[in-house]
Parts: C-alpha cells; structure tokens; sequence
C-alpha cells in the first residue's frame, strides 16, 4: 500500500508542486489592500455580521451578483475573528485550487500550468470577486453528471454563488443529451441528464424565490437590467467578437500552429472579417487590459484583437474536426453568446478558460519549447499585473489613511473610489480632489506614487481646487 501510495505520488509530484506554488504565492499577498470595487464584498458581510442594512445600499448600488459569496465570507470573518482583507479573499483562492485540482485529474501537467497561469485565473484568484468560487464548484458539479442528485446540488451552489455557470452546465447538459437520442432517434430518453439539469434548476429557482423575497427583486436590482440597455444584433456582435479575441488572445501560443501554408486561402479570408470586426470594435463593458491597458497603447491593442480573434476562429476550425470536442466547443460557443447578450466583462470568460485550456491541449502540437516560452510569458505578465496592483491598492490606501490621520475630508475624484469606497473620510464635494499626477488642480498637499519593482508608473495626487 506504501508502496503504490509512493508511486502515486512521483506521478503527481509536478501536479502537487504546481498547485502548492499557486497556493503559497497568493497567500504572500493576499492580505494587500483592496483593489477594484474589492471592498463591496466586505459590506456585503458586514451586513450578515451586524444586521444593519446600511451595508446593503452600496453593495446593490454597485453588485449585481448575489450576496451568496458575502455570506460566506461573513462565516469566515466570524470564525477567525478578524476583517481583514484577507478574509473576504480567501473563498477565491479556495475556488481556484478546487479548480485546480479538478484539472490534475488530466495526468497533463502542462494543461495544469496554463491554467493556473491563465491571467484570469491568476488575478482573480487572489481577489475578493465571486467568480472563481463558482467555477472552482461548478467543474466538480461538471465532473459529475452522471450522479445527478449529488452533481444537481453542486450545480445549484455553484449558480447562487455566480449565475453564470448554471447556463455553461446546462448548455453542456443539453447538447450532449441531444446528441446522444438524435442519434436513436429519440427512441431512448436518458433520464439522468435531465434529473441532474431538474434539480440545478428547481434549487436555483428556490433561491431566487428567497431571495426575492428577503430583497425584494428578483436576480438583480432594477438598475443593472435598466443598465444593458437593449439588445441588438450589433452589440452581440461586438460582444462575441470580443469576448473571442480575449479568449484566445490568452492562448497566444496556438498561433504559432497556424503559421504555416497548409489552407493558407482559408487563413487569408478569415483574416479579413478579424481586420474589420476589429477595426469596428468598441468597449460596452469591462473588456479592457487592466493594468496593461495604458503600456499597450491603441496601436497594439488593435493588433491583439485583430490576430486574437484571428487564432479565435481558427481554434475553432480545428476543435470541430474533432467529433468528441464537437459539444464541449458548441457549449463555449453557446456560453459567449448568451453573455453577449448583456454587458460583457473579460472575467466571465473564467467560466470557459478551463474548457478551452483542455481543447487546445487535446488538439494543437507545438514543440516544448514554445510551451516553455509561452509559461515564461504568462508568469512576466503575471508577476506584473499581480505587484502592479498591489502598489496601486497600497497607494490607494495610503491616500484614505492620510486623509483620516490628518482629519480632512477628501472628493476621491473617481479614480481611487473602486479601491476605497465609501471610507469614513470621503466627501464627493470635498475642494480637496484626488487626481493622476500631471492633470491636477491647484495646489498638492500629498502624492502616494506606484511603483513597480522600483519603476514609478503613475502616481496620485490630492490637491486643494479652492480658489481662494
């Protein structure tokens, strides 16, 4: 038994060092100040912690996502008697090694890697954001189909955490049970699937109706239904043409297998639509680069979605050839175009980047040394993006406790607000305005710059605009 146990684990051992190493290095920094709207999630708990109602106004106001994940950290504050920022991070991190240990299933190794170094992956892992969580339960509820009463509880948790992952299952659910009848002619009706897609939907519906009750609306505040504004054929389009170069701009390193003359007319025409697709492109939501977002420049990015939607439909051509991946690609697909459909954001392609991960893998041959090339590329990136934001969250804190400790009142000026939030010290009509270095006004009472690995990148400044 010692014996095959010890077998077990030199197989695994690159398994269990990768997924450690992501444990350990986001615990390094998983107690820096919040970043990005990070800090609703915290008065979301507060109010499961106090029962004052004051804490849900500015969750509402600014969440669309349900309070499961704040109740959850509410329990985890509440047990380790602390409110630190930490606390509120913790759920995600545990989503992503879930995660994470469902993909070592694979025995792949490198499948692993690119999905712990995925920068969706990566970033959100170590932030106080739902999405993680879900889908860190939603692979198990995946994995498990097959049992449907326990895989149907699964599916139901990981939808009140985030909505999102009931509508990829079911697609999946679906299209695999069509497939299967059509092929008898519907003369076989598979009970399983549908008993497994019944009870995620019966327990997620329970929870709306609950949930509607205790709030009063139903999914989502009236203002974040107003906010998607009407559906059209251009905004889908947009949409889907975004979220594919964004999905498969983060596996850049597929392009290198279509870089040869084999079809070479087919690449050609699929270039063109890549080119004006692009060109025609818009942001309607949060599909930017985050911190990348202003060292890319317009140029570059226009290349990004130009060659990312590109390789997008050219990953697409290849996943279909094969028969098996046929409905795992048709499920992705039907997941981007259901999201399409409201305003997009770049994190809930973390729903697909697993799947899409196991496809590229099953279906693109490269050399190992683009595999250690493209590793080597995502954890520069990876250690940018991740110090990047914890330098601009400590300067952002930096700035609320200086205004706390010398007693003045400060206007954020909408540039530190998504980090702070509604700190004791705030006043949107304060004179005293934070603003970027270099486009202030008035006179600078104090400067909290951001630095990465010593290199300044920008820097804020609070100023008195008073003119007397």
């Amino acid at each position: 038994m010692i014996e095959k146990r010890w077998k077990v684990f030199l197989e695994k051992k690159w398994d269990y060092l990768i997924i450690s190493s992501f444990l350990i290095l986001h615990l390094v920094y998983i107690n820096s100040p919040f970043v990005n709207f990070e800090w609703v999630y915290r008065e979301g708990s507060l109010f499961f912690l106090t029962g004052e109602t004051k804490h849900l106004e500015p969750y509402f106001r600014i969440q669309a996502n349900p309070l499961t994940y704040s109740y959850l950290a509410s329990h985890l504050s509440d047990l380790l008697n602390s409110n630190h920022f930490f606390v509120y991070r913790l759920p995600a991190l545990l989503g992503g090694v879930f995660l994470l240990i469902w993909c070592s299933r694979s025995n792949n190794s490198w499948l692993l890697l690119i999905i712990a170094l995925n920068p969706l992956i990566w970033i959100y892992s170590g932030r106080a954001y739902s999405e993680l969580l879900s889908v860190g339960i939603m692979v198990w509820a995946f994995h498990w189909q097959r049992k449907p009463i326990l895989g149907g509880l699964i599916l139901a948790f990981s939808s009140v955490v985030k909505y999102h992952s009931l509508p990829f299952v079911l697609l999946n659910v679906g299209i695999k049970w069509l497939k299967d009848n059509f092929k008898v002619q519907f003369s076989y009706w598979q009970r399983k699937p549908l008993i497994y897609g019944m009870i995620g939907i019966l327990f997620f519906v329970i929870f709306l109706v609950l949930y509607r009750i205790k709030f009063g609306f139903w999914i989502a505040p009236d203002y974040f239904i107003e906010r998607h504004g009407t559906i059209n054929i251009q905004n889908i389009l947009n949409n889907l043409f975004s979220y594919g170069f964004y999905l498969s701009g983060m596996f850049f390193l597929t392009i290198p297998a279509f870089l040869n003359t084999e079809k070479l007319k087919l690449k050609a025409i699929l270039l063109v639509p890549s080119i004006l697709l692009g060109i025609a492109n818009q942001n309607l939501g949060e599909m930017d680069f985050g911190s990348f977002q202003q060292l890319l420049g317009n140029e570059i990015i226009l290349l990004i979605k130009i060659i990312g939607f590109w390789n997008f439909l050219l990953c697409c051509q290849a996943f279909w050839k094969d028969e098996e991946s046929r409905t795992l690609l048709l499920t992705i697909l039907g997941y981007l175009f259901i999201i399409s459909l409201t305003r997009p954001a770049n994190r809930y392609l973390i729903f697909v980047v697993p799947f899409w991960a196991i496809l590229v893998c099953q279906h693109i041959s490269l050399s190992r040394m683009f595999w250690l090339g493209y590793v080597s590329v995502l954890a520069g990136l990876n250690l940018f993006a991740t110090l990047y934001q914890v330098s601009n969250a400590t300067a952002s804190a930096n700035m609320a406790d200086w205004a706390i400790q010398n007693d003045v009142h400060i206007n954020l000026g909408g540039i530190l607000y998504s980090h702070v939030g509604d700190f004791s010290h705030y006043d949107p009509n304060s004179p005293l305005v934070v603003s970027l270095a270099g486009a202030q006004v008035g006179k600078i009472l104090h400067e909290e710059p951001v630095r990465v690995l010593g290199f300044p990148i920008r820097s804020y400044v609070l100023t008195d605009t008073n003119p007397n």
